[in-house]
């Protein structure tokens, strides 16, 4: 059985939560941590109230990171609220460090030594400050990265070549924002004329900020991301996913497709790119380092 601990639990954090508990993953313990305790305290009985008839017998509840102790899993999603206005995730820089300035250390004192799993933004500038402030092996840190756009990207495709979302192929790498990729090689399939490759990557970098603008919010996409990295980790599936981890060749944490296992990061960037682009790779490379720069 696992526990595991949410720390922020805004419409991401209750999403997760959710989700979650809809899957049968031996979880018997879910804690959550949010600074507003009385909003929090109603969002617990009602997760509790949804765990007879969704077959499940994790327990919810309210807690401080004391409890982070012998979790298995840390998952962040606290930070900067989200707004349509916002036109670049990078907005939020240096709001969000100074709240994982607090949070992390919180949470390393703890005696924690699971995974942390990062989904605030600016994604892969987070992940690495909270190697940095947690102390630990990068092994141990995973970013939602572009596992989200991924998943925007192949139901794009879907629906301009009329397909099944399952029947569609495609990675979105690098940076989980504007200087985001999508290596075509990996798509399959054929003959899409360049004009329509401009178009479906614009579509699929703009998702996020298109969903804001409707509800303000984004929260399932990002949520089901998570969930599936939680999968892959309780289960050791060692199962390929593309996250933000670790890439000792640069010194940051971005997104390539890695295999994650019961431990973390098991290995990163095992995907052969061509020449054009690993170029692209390493324009999201220096975007990140920049950001990492003014902090």
């Amino acid at each position: 059985m696992s526990k595991i601990v949410v720390v922020g639990c805004g419409n991401v954090g209750m999403a997760y939560c959710y989700s979650l508990l809809n899957q049968i993953l031996g979880i018997d313990s879910l804690v959550l941590i949010d600074i507003d305790k009385e909003k929090l305290y109603g969002k617990v009985l009602d997760l509790n109230h949804s765990v007879f008839n969704l077959n499940n017998s994790a327990l919810v509840s309210m807690g401080d990171y004391s409890d982070c102790k012998d979790a298995d899993i840390v998952c962040i999603t606290a930070g900067p609220a989200q707004n349509g206005l916002k036109s670049s995730r990078m907005e939020d820089l240096f709001k969000a460090n100074s709240i994982f300035k607090d949070i992390i250390p919180s949470i390393s004192k703890s005696g924690f030594s699971g995974i942390y799993l990062i989904a605030s933004n600016p994604l892969d500038v987070m992940t690495y400050v909270t190697w940095k402030y947690a102390n630990c092996s990068p092994q141990k840190v995973i970013g939602s990265g572009t596992l989200l756009d991924t998943a925007r990207l192949r139901f794009v495709l879907s629906e301009e070549y009329h397909k099944k979302i399952n029947e569609v192929t495609g990675y979105v790498l690098g940076e989980h924002g504007d200087s985001q990729f999508i290596p075509w090689s990996t798509v399959n399939l054929e003959k899409i004329p360049e004009s329509t490759m401009e178009s479906i990557s614009d579509k699929v970098k703009k998702a996020g900020f298109t969903v804001c603008k409707s509800q303000g919010f984004t929260a399932y996409g990002i949520a089901s991301s998570l969930s599936r990295i939680t999968r892959a980790i309780l289960y050791d599936e060692n199962y390929i996913l593309p996250v933000s981890s670790y890439i000792d060749k640069y010194g940051i944490f971005i997104s390539t497709p890695s295999i994650i296992g019961r431990n973390g990061i098991v290995q990163s960037n095992v995907i052969d790119l061509e020449k054009f682009e690993v170029e692209q790779l390493e324009n999201s490379v220096l975007t990140i380092k920049t950001a990492i720069g003014k902090l």
